[in-house]
């Protein structure tokens, strides 16, 4: 079962950069090799045979992958950007 973006970044919200970071890696990952499946011809592997498939797994880590941005964003400009200004 496939989470939302929305739930999928709450439940890093308490994480520091460092650990989004390496989320946000992570999600690159798995991205690039779910790549290799789903713009490949072949699709009788094992891995299609599970639910979700492949292929909405990729597009489902893409939204993540753009909502953590998002949220990286976001907690970059709160914690680090508007901070030193206030400095």
């Amino acid at each position: 079962m496939m989470i939302s973006p929305g739930s999928y970044v709450d439940s890093h919200k308490n994480d520091t950069f460092e650990e989004l970071i390496k989320e946000r890696d992570s999600l690159f990952e798995e991205i690039k090799q779910l790549e290799t499946m789903v713009f490949s011809a072949d699709r009788e592997g094992e891995e299609w045979q599970y639910h979700p498939g492949p292929d909405v797994k990729y597009q489902v880590y893409l939204e993540y992958l753009s909502a953590l941005c998002d949220f990286i964003k976001e907690k970059y400009n709160t914690e680090i950007v508007w901070r030193e200004n206030e400095e």
